[in-house]
């Protein structure tokens, strides 16, 4: 609802599912309390794991100059999409999925679209340059190892990979609601989802 207060959007697919009326030992989202407990602990030890894993390899980065090298670079670019995944995306999901409601409002709920499509397209893009730089490695390898500590086409490269991810999706999050003109934020909120997905 606009007009102040808390912006709370009931996903439109848990809505036609049965939820907390007439069972009264489910939860919002429709899970028990013991599968709540669950998931919520599983996502937890998910979001640990991904922010320690990807953290030890950005500090491994930082501390061993020999790492630095054209190919880790691009290794360190996945590793901080997928620290922004852990950090950030993760976590603001976990509560919408355990009770199908947003309950962070609608500036953040855009914010979370963007960044979430924004890291988990940069992290696809990511992948794609390492297996390339792999190829290259391969094929070419005494004029990939001459190149190997010139990092400058690498990090040019990697921003390339951020500015392409937030172009396929970003603008369109954004914007949709002026492109589109729908008044209704929430519902062009949801449809943003729905015809992304």
């Amino acid at each position: 609802e606009e007009g102040g207060g808390e912006w709370n959007e009931k996903d439109p697919l848990l809505e036609s599912q049965p939820s907390a009326g007439p069972y009264p030992e489910l939860h919002p989202g429709g899970f028990s309390a013991p599968v709540t407990a669950l998931l919520a602990t599983l996502m937890a030890l998910l979001v640990l794991t991904t922010v320690l894993g990807n953290a030890l390899v950005i500090l491994a980065f930082v501390v061993d100059r020999s790492l630095r090298t054209q190919g880790n670079f691009f290794f360190l670019n996945l590793a901080i999409a997928d620290l922004l995944v852990g950090v950030f995306c993760i976590p603001l999901y976990i509560p919408y999925v355990l009770t199908g409601e947003w309950k962070f409002g609608k500036g953040l709920c855009k914010l979370w679209l963007v960044v979430d499509y924004l890291v988990c397209t940069a992290s696809v893009f990511n992948i794609v340059l390492i297996s390339f730089d792999r190829f290259n490695s391969v094929t070419r390898a005494v004029t990939y190892r001459a190149q190997k500590g010139m990092t400058r086409n690498a990090i040019f490269k990697m921003v390339i990979v951020w500015l392409a991810a937030f172009l396929l999706y970003g603008p369109a999050i954004i914007c949709w609601e002026v492109l589109c003109a729908h008044p209704n934020g929430p519902q062009s909120l949801r449809t943003i989802v729905l015809v992304i997905s």
